[in-house]
């Protein structure tokens, strides 16, 4: 069986690993990136490079070629993942299975932050944080004056983003002397915010929030015919995570996947303020992290997926723990 995994992030290797962990002789994994350097290269019995400025119609164009020549039978995808599942009838008819989440309408709604929490709101989910949209870098001078209320630090980040990329705490006290043993990060003063976006077009909307200066919480998320997999996972600080069964996270975990019906690999994104957590956002694929949740646990998420993608049921079981400390997997560079 040949399965296919497109541009995806470094920690996909692991991923990989998980997913052909005992039957990695039944499987020639594919693997294709912009970048000759990316490291699951290694991971891989093939490698190919993808084009790198081309538009989603162009790409599916591309996949589906690709699929064809290399005679494709599963496609793991995650660029472009909303256009690919767009085209699932496509891939039906060469024989290709997606290993995706197949709600096109859903996906398009999770890939907008604030079309997402519209969602929610809309169905009464009470763990939604106070949004304001920016269009424009007026609006966006005005949110940031309504949401600053001189005890709040507000934060922003892109409507479509992934990964945090975009996202910035506006900051000034990175300017003041306190700020010599601190290193900035994502923050930012008002004024560097100011001069940064007012040469931008917004044509992808700024989201604007009060920070959350809690915990963050990623939850990795598996429906089965056994119930789902509902992998909470605690990022305490740099070095090490914590796998932490909390009740009343599980259960909102639980509602959350049912609203939306994800029904193949899933992370939800918490993040605490006090004692209350808040939906930062629903990534529907596997996460950069859930390796960790795996290995912690003893319940691999990439295989159950694979089997129930095939039509075959896995048996699994919550570990006999209830919280487990777990170190950060660091993925080495690949240089060849």
């Amino acid at each position: 069986m040949r399965i296919w995994f497109n541009h995806w992030f470094s920690t996909v290797c692991h991923l990989i690993d998980l997913m052909c962990e005992g039957h990695r002789g039944e499987f020639t994994v594919i693997g294709t990136n912009k970048s000759s350097l990316a490291v699951y290269k290694s991971h891989c019995d093939e490698w190919y490079l993808e084009p790198e400025n081309i538009s989603a119609e162009e790409y599916i164009e591309f996949c589906i070629d690709f699929c064809v020549k290399h005679e494709v039978d599963i496609f793991v995808p995650r660029r472009f993942l909303v256009e690919v599942v767009r085209n699932k009838q496509r891939f039906d008819t060469i024989g290709v299975r997606l290993f995706a989440n197949t709600d096109a309408e859903m996906l398009s709604i999770l890939d907008d932050k604030q079309k997402a929490y519209d969602f929610f709101n809309a169905r009464g989910v009470d763990c939604i944080p106070q949004t304001i949209t920016a269009h424009s870098f007026e609006e966006f001078c005005l949110a940031y004056e309504k949401l600053n209320d001189g005890k709040t630090r507000v934060c922003y980040k892109l409507v479509q983003d992934e990964g945090a990329r975009s996202f910035r705490v506006i900051d000034d006290r990175i300017e003041t002397l306190s700020g010599i043993l601190e290193r900035p990060g994502s923050k930012v003063t008002f004024a560097a915010a100011q001069k940064i976006l007012s040469n931008y077009d917004f044509s992808n909307p700024v989201l604007l929030m009060p920070y959350l200066s809690g915990v963050e919480i990623s939850v990795d998320c598996l429906k089965t015919d056994r119930g789902n997999i509902i992998l909470p996972r605690y990022k305490n600080n740099a070095r090490y995570s914590e796998i932490m069964f909390t009740k009343s996270i599980m259960e909102l975990s639980e509602s959350l996947l049912e609203m939306t019906g994800l029904d193949m690999p899933a992370n939800i994104q918490f993040k605490k303020e006090g004692e209350k957590p808040y939906l930062l956002e629903i990534n529907p694929r596997m996460s950069g992290g859930l390796q960790s949740s795996c290995l912690a646990t003893g319940i691999n998420v990439p295989r159950i997926a694979l089997e129930k993608l095939l039509g075959k049921s896995c048996s699994w079981n919550y570990p006999d723990f209830v919280t487990r400390k777990i170190a950060n997997l660091e993925t080495p560079i690949c240089l060849d």
